[in-house]
């Protein structure tokens, strides 16, 4: 059997900072299932620049996975640019199809509505279709004010992602409350619509512990910050952007810079790191330090797994249907405490296994209140919630989060 996984964001495993496809890929291609990923060329310099004039796909293998990159518009920012690169890309592969050998099912991370050509794609090769859903586009653009909901344009954007779901033999969403989604629009069976409640599956991100624990091991990094004894590390890793809201922890930082054990560390990039990096800069706060904007996966297990609190921060109302960040996945990896400033919705792990908190947090000064109250716990009850983060975490290793998907797959192929 021949799997076709659609991904506009997919890296090689080498750069990409969620290894979800390549770890599933591992176990279909046990199964003895070929697997090409297509993807979009212009997120790896080196990819884009081995295209000749007028070449539409670059084919290549990265330690034995086959790739298809396809050219795509570079574009800055999250407006018509990148509403236009999604769409080249998955247009570019409708009207290519052909030039590939057909696939039995494609695997499509959806972008809705941007790349519904893949669904073209599907039909017009009679290929079982699946909709794989980490994000809710168009609703996030109105739930964190991008777009309003009044917009004469949302109509036809949620038109377009219900077409999208109706027309998939089986969806997975990565967050838990999306069959409540689904209800509340009207789009499943028991509410008016045609999606069959049976066919829609919650298969969360996670990560490979093995590897994990390998790369803790075989990867520590040279870094006299992080290396420092005596100190509470309290570690930021990911997306610097609006709906990250990481002012909230600089703030938070800026309320504990008084006591010089607490020093916080940032990791990643995104459209707001400058202007966060001015902030602290322009405040005198000496407690906050901005690291590495991108550094390799196997690089980050370490780094989290010194931290004495891994943070993740989010606007409010992100999570209203639950979370799949990459990044809670490598903290629950690390074993150590986890604070998270938003109530997630559906599926708290943290708050429901004691793994740290996980709340609505209404002000840099609670939200420091909550950290201090977790790095100076007591040594024995500390231990104890860094051994719960840890065995939470085989709940989403990629070796049972595959045989879930391997299941989907086969219903879809039965339909």
């Amino acid at each position: 059997m021949r799997i076709w996984i659609v991904n506009y964001y997919a890296e090689p495993p080498e750069n990409d900072t969620n290894h979800r496809y390549f770890e599933f890929t591992k176990h279909f291609k046990e199964k003895g299932w070929e697997v090409v990923t297509f993807n979009a060329s212009f997120l790896d310099n080196a990819v884009s620049r081995e295209f000749k004039e007028r070449q539409i796909f670059l084919h290549k293998q990265y330690d034995g996975h086959d790739f298809v990159h396809i050219k795509s518009p570079r574009y800055k920012g999250n407006g018509l640019g990148r509403m236009k690169s999604i769409f080249t890309f998955a247009w570019r592969l409708l009207r290519h199809r052909n030039e590939f050998e057909r696939p039995d099912v494609i695997l499509h991370n959806v972008h809705a509505p941007f790349d519904f050509p893949i669904v073209l794609a599907a039909k017009k090769l009679k290929s079982k279709y699946i909709s794989e859903v980490w994000d809710l586009w168009p609703d996030n653009f109105v739930n964190f004010g991008l777009v309003s909901r009044h917009n004469p344009i949302m109509p036809l954007f949620y038109a377009i992602e219900k077409w999208i779901y109706y027309h998939a033999d089986q969806l997975v969403f990565t967050i838990p409350g999306a069959i409540n989604y689904l209800k509340d629009k009207g789009w499943t069976t028991t509410t008016g619509g045609r999606i069959i409640e049976q066919d829609v599956h919650y298969i969360n991100n996670g990560v490979n512990l093995g590897y994990f624990d390998h790369n803790v091991t075989l990867f520590p990094r040279k870094d006299a910050d992080i290396n420092e004894e005596g100190i509470y590390k309290i570690i930021y890793m990911g997306t610097i952007s609006f709906a990250n809201h990481v002012k909230m922890l600089i703030d938070t930082a800026a309320i504990l810079q008084s006591n010089p054990k607490y020093q916080f560390y940032i990791y990643g990039d995104g459209a707001q790191r400058e202007e966060l990096e001015h902030y602290v800069q322009d405040n005198s706060i000496c407690n906050v330090h901005f690291k590495e904007k991108r550094i390799p996966l196997y690089e980050v297990a370490w780094i989290v797994s010194q931290s004495t609190v891994n943070v993740m921060t989010y606007e409010k109302g992100f999570g209203y249907m639950g979370v799949s960040s990459g990044k809670m996945f490598q903290y629950l990896a690390a074993g150590k405490p986890i604070v998270c400033n938003i109530n997630i919705a559906y599926d708290n792990v943290i708050w429901d296994n004691n793994l740290g908190v996980a709340k609505d947090i209404d002000s840099p000064a609670e939200l420091a209140s909550i950290i201090q109250s977790l790095a100076e716990l007591p040594k024995d009850e500390y231990d104890a919630m860094c051994e719960r983060v840890r065995i939470v975490a085989k709940r989403f290793d990629y070796s049972v989060l595959a045989e879930e998907e391997i299941k989907v797959i086969e219903a879809a192929l039965r339909r």
